[in-house]
């Protein structure tokens, strides 16, 4: 009898423990979306500053020749 409640403790185990993995995975999806989602904002965020980094230069060399 030892040896089925050895067998049914690590079945028992062995489900809690990919219970607890599929939850991780689950949280690990949504934190990946949210990273996702700030890099492309950063992305955005960064063309507009070169942007206007290259507009204030054009700017700045026709106030000078003027």
């Amino acid at each position: 009898m030892g040896l089925g409640v050895e067998f049914l403790a690590i079945l028992k185990d062995t489900v809690r423990l990919t219970d607890s993995v599929e939850r991780l995975n689950t949280a690990n999806s949504k934190l990946q979306t949210k990273v996702d989602a700030i890099s492309d904002r950063v992305l955005r965020l960064e063309t507009r500053l070169d942007t206007y980094v290259e507009v204030a230069s054009h700017n700045r060399r026709i106030d000078t020749q003027q």
